[in-house]
């Protein structure tokens, strides 16, 4: 059911629904998502019942006609990130790569739905390239637009991340500023929180061998961020660990703390590799960004730092920050891929919460009488 009291949001390429997490928080409701992957729509559903999901290619939606059978006629906020796969940063960077023509849906969105505000993200790489056409479409659509790049650690993940984030407010209204940082690397003198650490994120799950699930916790909470996203769950889920041959049991026993694939023996090393493979996370650090594929040991950084296995979804769950009490739908193959696909919801929390700040002083200007104004200007 839409409460018509809270602010309003359309969530675009939604995915399992991280960043949707976030503006909720904050004090959107998200009336309406689109997204294409079943699986991820699915999760999507579960977790968010009063909002109407769309499992379908963008292209084929029309959102003026989508907002009118939900009998709304005005929305606050519309965000998201097209998956433009050609601006990461192992991508070939071409602007006219056909995958990348999700960026223009996305302004066609916004130009139907006409939001008083909006949130586009995507990958660090896309600001050398799209960043500056998208500005200068949204100009042109009324807006002025504040963007940055910003790192996911910075703002109490135990995960470094960095996003490319525009925020966009129509020209008539209050602008709006980007978050500043939360937590710091080091002591500091005004007290400022340090960055979360793996551990610091895990700590209270119990430990796995291969082809093992646990579903109770090993302890209560042992810190704000455990209790946040413990969220109050008296059962443990999705904490569980692959199954491994001989030989990758034997690569796992053989890697040193903060060890690679090139710390193994030459003759257990496979042909190609990539440096970061095969490698141990560090305990009392966060962790790299995690991929789609974090719970498979010879893709990027992700085996655990003790024990001899690659992250459990749980453990990637809590490091890309979504509560305990959230579904995800599919196998587990797919589950991993939601995550680690996901826009961590700190970031959906941190950005909404400032565009609040601006509605609230854009009111408080509308009740300021004229005169005050202008002794004001």
């Amino acid at each position: 059911m839409i409460d018509l009291q809270k602010l309003t949001a359309v969530e675009l390429f939604s995915g399992a629904g991280g960043l949707s997490i976030g503006l909720e928080r904050a004090g959107f409701q998200v009336v309406l998502a689109n997204e294409i992957e079943p699986d991820s729509a699915k999760s999507f559903a579960l977790n968010h019942p009063h909002s109407k999901v769309i499992c379908n290619d963008i292209h084929a939606i029309d959102f003026q006609q989508e907002l009118q059978n939900l009998s709304i006629s005005h929305i606050d906020l519309v965000s998201g990130g097209p998956p433009c796969q050609g601006f990461s940063t192992v991508g070939s960077k071409n602007e006219k790569d056909p995958r990348n023509s999700l960026f223009y849906e996305y302004l066609r969105a916004v130009n139907e739905i006409k939001p008083n505000y909006i949130i586009f993200e995507n990958v660090a790489g896309f600001s050398t390239m799209y960043n500056g056409s998208a500005i200068q479409e949204l100009d042109a659509m009324g807006y002025c637009t504040i963007s940055s790049i910003l790192e996911a650690s910075d703002f109490g993940l135990p995960q470094m991340r960095k996003r490319t984030i525009v925020v966009g407010w129509k020209k008539t209204l209050n602008s709006v500023k980007l978050p500043t940082p939360t937590h710091l690397k080091a002591d500091n003198l005004f007290n400022i929180p340090k960055k979360l650490t793996l551990m610091a994120a895990i700590s209270d799950l119990p430990a796995l061998i291969a082809n093992d699930s646990k579903d109770y916790y090993l302890q209560a909470p042992q810190n704000e961020y455990q209790h946040k996203l413990r969220n109050e769950a008296r059962e443990l889920t999705e904490h569980n660990s692959s199954n491994y041959g001989d030989k990758m049991l034997k690569i796992l026993s053989l890697i040193p703390k903060g060890g690679t694939v090139n710390d193994l023996p030459k003759k257990l090393r496979p042909k190609k590799y990539f440096s970061n493979t095969y490698a141990r996370l560090l305990a009392d650090q966060p962790t790299p960004t995690i991929t789609r594929n974090f719970g498979t040991p010879s893709s990027s950084r992700c085996v655990h730092p003790f024990q001899n296995r690659a992250l459990s979804t749980r453990e990637g769950a809590r490091l890309q920050g979504f509560p305990d009490t959230y579904f995800f739908y599919g196998s587990k193959t797919s589950k991993n891929l939601q995550i680690g696909n996901a826009v961590p919801p700190i970031f959906g929390e941190v950005i909404a919460k400032e565009i609040i700040k601006s509605m609230s002083i854009q009111k408080a200007l509308s009740k300021t009488p004229e005169r005050m104004l202008s002794k004001v200007k």
